[in-house]
């Protein structure tokens, strides 16, 4: 009986110690910026440090996300060992500009010249690789 007991006691003691050691899982919200995205993963820059979330079981609401887009992540778990838990990914929109025409077809000043943002060599250059790349991934 004695032997009985003192085992039980030690699954208790045992069951005691997992209990407590295990991490409170955190519901929070943060933003950032997506840095990759694939099916099963996001990894997210929030503040200079990237996390990676598992988006398996994740809502993603206001749209589709791509790499580059900026959201707002619903996620289970601790940020501070850069893995998490989403639960919902939010899209936040980019403002776009917008450019007023007036209604008038005769105040429309069609001689101006068109003004458009100065390309940056690199980025066409990485893009180009982009494309070749993904022709040689199709054959």
């Amino acid at each position: 009986m004695k032997k009985f007991l003192g085992f039980l006691f030690a699954v208790v003691a045992a069951m005691l110690l997992t209990v407590s050691c295990r991490h409170k899982m955190e519901h929070g919200e943060t933003r950032g910026l997506v840095d990759e995205i694939n099916d099963s993963a996001m990894v997210v820059k929030i503040d200079g440090s990237k996390v990676k979330f598992d988006i398996t079981v994740a809502a993603f609401t206001h749209g589709a996300v791509m790499y580059g887009d900026s959201v707002i992540v619903h996620y289970v778990g601790d940020l501070s060992m850069k893995r998490a838990l989403a639960e919902t990914v939010y899209l936040l929109d980019r403002k776009g500009t917008v450019i007023e025409l007036p209604k008038d077809p005769a105040k429309r000043d069609t001689t101006a010249e068109l003004v458009t943002k100065p390309v940056d060599p690199k980025d066409v250059a990485r893009t180009k690789r982009g494309v070749m790349a993904a022709k040689r991934y199709a054959k």
